[in-house]
């Protein structure tokens, strides 16, 4: 057995000494620092980006008392049910004239139209008769209304000064839309986490290549480096290591000086050809997660070398997608700034469920009608059947059958 992987062994097979997903989790995050170099973007391309900087209002929002209503602009103490009124004026949208007011006049008015200083509400269309033919007159047909009726008032949304879009913030169009209003066209965005993704196996080979009755195509690299950069990670590489412990130790060496987050995938269980944990212990990676007590993915492994996070992750497909969720996802989210927690969801399950009894099991599963939906599956390496599954279920750790109705969190894989 090679270096270092007797301990390993131990370690893993001490399950009573493994910590729950939330301690594990705990742990993982308390090494992660957030990244606080920045960037300058376009403001097109800073969708999905986080904001180092907050946005602040350049002028009152909106600028003017401004129309909600086609109308018109009235002095809400002169309307009553039936009183009739000259309209002196027409304001459209965009428009800047002056109005003199006389007593008992009105003035039509567009949606989106500044509102005259002498005017306090406005009266749609819809309650009066529209006027005359002339369009001189109109008769409105409402009885008390109130001062500031359809008025959107200068700087309701925010005066000048004001954080409109707070640092921190995960850029979606609604922001890059009051970025633009305030005449922000290139935001500073915090710099992308940078990825290396290191996956191993002899018995794995190229997805263009075509294998041996003995060997499987690589799915973990393009699954693994697809949902990171899902996440907002900047992927530098992917990188396939046979099972050789010189070459493993040399792969993990380099990377740790050239990324922000390394990623492996198998290699870190108690096999003879196991090689990351010796490699890892080479490089002085320290280690503040040795597996957790969760199905799948009981082996994961969570550490730091100086400022460079290194997460392992199992070699079974559906371990290494559902721990990249439950432990990549909040990692990447505290090294952005962001918010760590997951948002699980409690969702009742459709049909009876039996648990793992001694580890917190993630499921991928479905939503049919408002209700969890567990698929069946023949362990960790069957991928094939979360092809139509949108998320994971967290199952309790009980040594009974769970019933259908019973509420479990539910996760939503990360699009």
């Amino acid at each position: 057995m090679h270096d270092g992987s007797t301990a390993t062994c131990k370690r893993w097979l001490k399950q009573m000494e493994l910590p729950t997903y939330n301690k594990a989790l705990d742990n993982a995050l308390e090494i992660v620092t957030p990244i606080v170099d920045c960037e300058n973007v376009e403001m097109i391309d800073a969708v999905d980006r986080v904001l180092a900087k907050p946005i602040i209002a350049d002028r009152n929002l909106p600028p003017y008392n401004r129309s909600q209503m086609d109308g018109y602009a009235v002095v809400a103490s002169e309307i009553r049910q039936g009183v009739t009124m000259e309209v002196t004026s027409r304001i459209a949208a965009g428009s800047d004239i002056s109005v003199e007011r006389k007593q008992h006049t009105c003035v039509a008015i567009a949606t989106g139209a500044s509102v005259p200083s002498q005017f306090d509400a406005v009266v749609q269309h819809e309650l009066t008769d529209r006027g005359d033919l002339a369009g001189g007159n109109v008769t409105f047909h409402v009885d008390g209304i109130h001062a500031g009726k359809a008025i959107h008032k200068c700087g309701a949304d925010a005066e000048v000064g004001n954080v409109v879009v707070g640092s921190g913030t995960k850029l979606k169009p609604q922001h890059i839309g009051i970025a633009a209003t305030v005449g922000e066209v290139v935001l500073p965005v915090v710099r992308k986490p940078k990825v290396i993704v290191l996956t191993s196996g002899d018995e794995v080979v190229s997805p263009t290549q075509n294998p041996a009755r003995h060997q499987i195509r690589n799915g973990n690299g393009p699954m693994i480096t697809s949902l990171f950069a899902s996440f907002g990670c900047e992927i530098l590489k992917h990188q396939h290591i046979k099972d050789d412990a010189a070459q493993t130790a040399s792969e993990v060496s380099v990377a740790l000086q050239d990324c922000d987050l390394l990623i492996t995938v198998g290699g870190i269980s108690a096999g003879e050809c196991d090689f990351f944990p010796s490699a890892f212990e080479k490089s002085n990676v320290s280690f503040v997660v040795h597996g957790a007590s969760i199905q799948p993915g009981k082996p994961v492994m969570v550490g730091s070398q100086n400022d460079t996070i290194v997460l392992g992750l199992p070699g079974n497909p559906v371990s290494a997608l559902a721990c990249a969720h439950v432990f990549g996802l909040p990692i990447v989210s505290t090294m952005l700034g962001t918010d760590a927690a997951l948002q699980w969801a409690k969702l009742p399950l459709s049909h009876s469920v039996i648990p793992n009894k001694h580890r917190t099991a993630f499921r991928p599963c479905t939503i049919v009608d408002g209700k969890i939906v567990i698929p069946s599956w023949q362990g960790s390496g069957d991928l094939s059947h979360t092809a139509k599954t949108t998320g994971l279920a967290k199952l309790p750790v009980v040594d009974a059958e769970i019933s259908a109705g019973t509420f479990v969190p539910f996760l939503r894989f990360f699009n």
